[in-house]
């Protein structure tokens, strides 16, 4: 039996800000006398002995408490009435239970992973690893950053190291072998680095109906985008400025697809077109450009922030260069080499009910499942027509404007998180390290 809800993918989220270790283990000092171990006392000149203690109070002796492990044992007794071990056992099950073994799934994935490469993550990388997260993140030392992340966020250290740090790791050796940085690959990151960036606008919208109607408006009204932005945007942290990103976007930031249309469009131009009136300039906007499956999207140019000096052929910033594609590209291959484990694994949870086949999209069935959905979808008319092309508006008419033929620019689905972090994957260039690994 394959379920309804087939392909859903696990939740496992390599947290950002990664924990520590426990603290080390500290040394018992005795206090208030000379003795310590058997250590003898210096011999010192006679002393009127002291007034004679008061008697110390009367202090319950410790006694050992074994946790009961049987189904059946008491866990709580309240007014002489039982609370078993099974009981506290079913309720953490129903509130947190998907959630735990989505983690268990994942980390289970990863092992056999491991496993089957004859690879290993040893306790001193997970240490080390630990180690330079704490400094990295934070610039503090991994007891300060465990007890914060134990304190604010409820993640103990065997949790930290077991679910978080070790699956990065993990997933990092495993993905090395299909990292392969090009020349290409350098030329585009040098010219997010040192290139010209575009400041800008934006308008976001939640689906492409709304995002035509807004592009019909600006098309009529160009110079209504800033009150277009604060009233219609989806994206609060930019709606009271009018949809101002608070930086500039580098050209082959991530979203690939994105930054490359929005520069296509407002920055390059048609390179067929010889036309200088039509060559992209301040104040033009693009067509719907769609960042995820929750979002859509309209750029208007501001200005073009001059790039910085460099040049590719300095072996410093050609190294700077090859070491950043590098993780930028690590990150993204562990990403799609964990779906690929999801994709060719066979799970069958107990828990939800649900049942995934290995390579489940392969199957006929699946198929026509997927195929009756999108055919029900079209009967009750939730389609959506084409978008319309992307292009800069120069004035109330402008039917051969940049851009005017254009197909607008798509995101894979998942390309970003929300909607709502634009801001964090378009305005910046690739990072030389992936946060939180």
């Amino acid at each position: 039996m394959i379920a309804m809800n087939r392909g859903r993918k696990v939740a496992f989220c390599l947290v950002a800000a990664a924990a520590i270790g426990g603290p080390g283990a500290r040394e018992a000092r005795a206090q208030g006398g000379f003795f310590n171990r058997g250590a003898s006392a210096p011999a010192k000149a006679a002393q009127p002995a002291p007034a004679p203690a008061p008697a110390p109070a009367e202090v319950p002796a410790l006694k050992e408490v074994r946790v009961p492990t049987n189904a059946t044992d008491p866990i709580a007794i309240v007014n002489n009435e039982v609370i078993t071990r099974q009981q506290l056992a079913d309720e953490c099950v129903a509130r947190k239970g998907q959630e735990i073994l989505d983690t268990l799934i994942a980390r289970r994935l990863i092992e056999q992973a491991m496993r089957a490469q004859k690879m290993e993550v040893t306790p001193k990388e997970i240490d080390d690893e630990i180690d330079s997260v704490a400094m990295r993140t934070a610039g503090v030392t991994r007891d300060v950053w465990l007890r914060n992340l134990d304190k604010e966020r409820g993640i103990s250290p065997a949790q930290y190291a077991r679910d978080i740090i070790y699956p990065a790791l993990a997933l990092r050796k495993l993905a090395v072998p299909r990292v392969q940085v090009t020349e290409q690959d350098i030329k585009d990151a040098f010219e997010a680095n040192f290139g010209p960036r575009l400041r800008c606008r934006m308008i976001l919208c939640k689906d492409i109906r709304s995002a035509n109607e807004i592009w019909e408006e600006l098309r009529k009204n160009p110079a209504g985008f800033e009150k277009l932005a604060k009233d219609r945007s989806m994206d609060t942290s930019t709606r009271a400025t009018g949809g101002v990103l608070p930086e500039p976007i580098a050209r082959h930031a991530v979203p690939r697809d994105v930054t490359d249309g929005v520069f296509a469009q407002l920055v390059d131009g048609d390179p067929k077109d010889s036309n200088p009136a039509h060559k992209p300039k301040d104040g033009d906007f693009t067509g719907p450009i769609q960042l995820n499956e929750a979002g859509w999207m309209i750029i208007r140019r501001e200005e073009v922030v001059p790039g910085k000096s460099g040049k590719l052929e300095d072996p410093n910033v050609k190294n700077m260069l090859q070491a950043q594609m590098f993780d930028v590209k690590l990150n993204a291959a562990m990403s799609t080499l964990f779906e690929d484990l999801m994709k060719n694994s066979s799970i069958d949870n107990k828990l939800t009910g649900q049942v995934k086949m290995a390579r489940e999209e392969e199957h006929p069935d699946y198929r026509s499942g997927l195929d009756a959905k999108v055919q029900r979808m079209s009967a009750a008319g939730e389609t959506q027509a084409n978008p319309p092309a992307g292009r800069n508006i120069t004035g109330p008419t402008s039917p051969t404007s940049i851009g005017a033929n254009r197909a607008p620019a798509g995101v894979p689905a998942g390309a970003a998180a929300t909607a709502t972090q634009l801001q964090q994957t378009i305005r910046t260039a690739p990072r030389t390290a992936p946060p939180g690994n």
